[in-house]
């Protein structure tokens, strides 16, 4: 059983890692599901389990997890010339492009619409429209280096803490 149960920590953290790429997964959801796990289920019920600083640090790790997608997003396409309206477009487009021809679709249609909005909408130029959805492209992949780094970190701290 407990060998079942290290299984299934192993691919929660696997699962949650692709869930950075898939945002139709919770990836930090599944990251904490693993961890408790551990906690409440492999740790013997008298034994300490993980200590207090872990608890605090992931807290904290997540913290900065869900700032990067907001911050990365905010700064690049701030950065690009883009408007408030273009940054929804670009988050609206992230979560229909799950559904349309994934994965790819969260990539190009956020690009997309953000382009559209700022043609249509915001009356820009042509090149400024692409310059803009370039921005929303390399926040996306800034944000998920961000995010890869940081739930490496998380996972790699577990098991020096459970070692």
């Amino acid at each position: 059983m407990e060998i079942l149960l290290w299984i299934m920590i192993v691919v929660l953290f696997g699962i949650s890692i692709a869930g950075i790429f898939l945002p139709v997964l919770p990836d930090l959801i599944l990251l904490w599901i693993g961890f408790l796990l551990y906690q409440f289920v492999l740790v013997d019920p008298g034994a300490a389990g993980l200590p207090p600083s872990f608890w605090w640090g992931m807290g904290i790790l997540s913290l900065f997890s869900y700032g990067a997608d907001l911050l990365t997003n905010l700064y690049f396409v701030k950065k690009s010339g883009g408007s408030r309206l273009s940054s929804i477009a670009g988050i609206a487009g992230i979560l229909l492009g799950i559904f349309i021809i994934p994965p790819f679709g969260m990539i190009l249609l956020p690009f997309a619409l953000i382009i559209a909005v700022e043609t249509l909408i915001q009356k820009q130029p042509l090149d400024k429209a692409v310059k803009v959805g370039v921005g929303s492209l390399i926040a996306f992949l800034g944000s998920a280096v961000v995010k890869v780094f940081i739930q490496l970190t998380m996972i790699a701290w577990f098991f020096i803490a459970i070692f």
